[in-house]
């Protein structure tokens, strides 16, 4: 088994519960929630593996094939689709 520290961490009211609720919703710990949220974060820093690399590239590229598409074949909604698409990104993420 790992040895593991105990580390205290202070979070404004409104993480601490969306944490909570997370964790709850995930049938795990706040700790494991943290823990698991931490490594992912940590991951990222370190920088992309190879195959995180090769994922993104693939998804750039089947958009950007995507939209060249809609762009020459369906030119009259291309506009209409950005702005849905903006819309969601919008209703999502709280802003695009």
């Amino acid at each position: 088994m790992t040895d593991t520290v105990l580390i205290s961490v202070r979070l404004p009211q409104p993480i601490a519960e969306a944490a909570k609720a997370a964790a709850e919703a995930q049938k795990t710990s706040r700790s494991n929630l943290v823990r698991i949220a931490l490594e992912h974060f940590l991951d990222g820093v370190a920088g992309a593996s190879e195959l995180d690399r090769r994922r993104q590239f693939s998804l750039e590229y089947l958009f950007l094939a995507l939209d060249l598409i809609i762009q020459r074949q369906y030119a009259d909604v291309h506009g209409e689709l950005l702005a849905e698409a903006e819309a969601r990104m919008e209703a999502l993420c709280g802003a695009a």
